[in-house]
């Protein structure tokens, strides 16, 4: 049996709190500086007055006069849903996190630890912040368990216990719970094709037809069939570091030294524990209030302040708004300096594209006649500057590699 755990609203539950506003009043997340002038998740006051996500500011303050805009803040939320998966995890469980506010986990390795289905769910309800709503869901399959858990209340957990009980359960709930894009789900609603049943009964050839390979995966969820097992994420060790400025900071270069300065700190701890670092946290608390925050796994676990700060610094240009706290945390579990290992030798081809791609990548940083290469002109000639001459390097596909 498959746990999820789902947090309603949970973005703007958490910057509600941050910003002492009662969660029974009329309010919106607003957008994020920069980004498109929409609202985002709304409270049941606001949506009673016509609010939904994505309405234009102006119309949703139109449709509800007393309508608050509260200041998204990803940051705190990232936060609070780390806390929820470490409980989680606490427990025994080995948890696959999704969204904010939600998570998976398997519920057979515990159930012998505490008394059956019903312990792991009385545990798992513990684990949940109080004042947010949480619910919970059990089923078979990943995706029948979250829908189970939208269905079930706060106070009474929902438990699927069958396929056939999983399928009844999926029927009614409407196409939008389906990973669909916008223009497939638009088409099968003007087939008359609103609900996850009737998704369920297109034959297999006409799911094909109609959905494409994409769409596929969504016709073996609607028929109650998971499109793949749990992923269950490796708990991370974290180490972090954070650089408070004395005022507000919008100027990019001092970003990046700040960045530098908290990297190369962070590389020194992760060498001196005899670990890598697999995954950079970026958070920035802005001076208006909210936060912005980047995520980067890199490819492959290293303790070297350069690499890293090629990875993070780029994404700096994204905040526009000024930065009181630059705060950056790290995943050292990884092996230091360790490499990603290949199933099989790159072929010939596949040599010449790297190679192409190293060739510019240093003229693009040096000039263009960082690499030449020797060409004979008239090798009958005595004269050395008439014999040879020195040309750009192709790398070309066409070309031998040994020349």
């Amino acid at each position: 049996m498959i746990v999820a755990v789902l947090l309603p609203r949970f973005p703007l539950l958490v910057a509600l709190r941050a910003s002492r506003i009662a969660s029974d009043t009329p309010a919106a997340l607003g957008p994020l500086p920069g980004a498109a002038q929409v609202v985002g998740t709304c409270t049941v006051a606001a949506e009673a007055h016509g609010v939904h996500p994505g309405l234009r500011v102006g119309e949703a303050m139109a449709r509800c006069p007393r309508l608050v805009l509260v200041s998204p803040d990803p940051d705190a939320t990232e936060v609070a849903h780390e806390q929820l998966i470490d409980r989680l995890e606490r427990l025994g469980a080995a948890v696959e996190p999704g969204e904010p506010g939600i998570a998976w986990f398997d519920a057979r390795g515990l159930t012998r630890l505490y008394g059956g289905l019903d312990g792991v769910i009385r545990r798992a309800r513990r684990c949940l912040p109080v004042g947010v709503g949480g619910r919970i869901g059990a089923a078979p399959t990943r995706f029948a368990a979250l829908q189970a858990a939208h269905e079930a209340s706060a106070q009474h957990p929902l438990v699927i216990d069958t396929e056939t009980a999983a399928r009844d359960l999926l029927a009614p709930l409407p196409i939008d719970r389906l990973p669909l894009d916008t223009a497939t789900r638009s088409q099968l609603c003007d087939l008359g094709l609103r609900t996850i049943g009737a998704i369920a009964d297109l034959p297999r050839a006409a799911a094909l037809e109609r959905l494409g390979f994409r769409g596929f995966s969504a016709w073996r969820l609607a028929r109650g069939e998971d499109d793949r097992p749990l992923r269950p994420r490796c708990p991370p060790r974290p180490l972090s570091a954070q650089y408070q400025f004395p005022d507000p900071v919008g100027a990019l270069p001092v970003l990046h030294a700040a960045a530098r300065l908290l990297l190369g700190e962070l590389a020194v701890q992760a060498r001196g524990s005899g670990r890598g670092i697999r995954a950079v946290h970026t958070r920035a608390r802005l001076t208006d209030g909210g936060s912005w925050t980047h995520r980067l796994a890199l490819r492959e676990a290293t303790t070297d302040p350069e690499r890293l700060a090629v990875a993070v610094l780029p994404a700096l240009a994204d905040v526009t708004a000024p930065v009181d706290v630059l705060a950056i945390q790290v995943d050292a579990s990884g092996v230091p300096d360790g490499r990603q290992l290949t199933l099989q030798r790159a072929g010939h081809a596949e040599q010449l594209r790297r190679t192409g791609e190293a060739i510019r990548h240093i003229r693009a940083t040096v000039g263009d006649t960082a690499l030449l290469r020797v060409v004979e002109l008239e090798p009958w000639s005595h004269l050395p500057e008439r014999k040879w001459a020195l040309v750009p390097f192709d790398i070309s596909p066409h070309l031998d590699p040994s020349v």
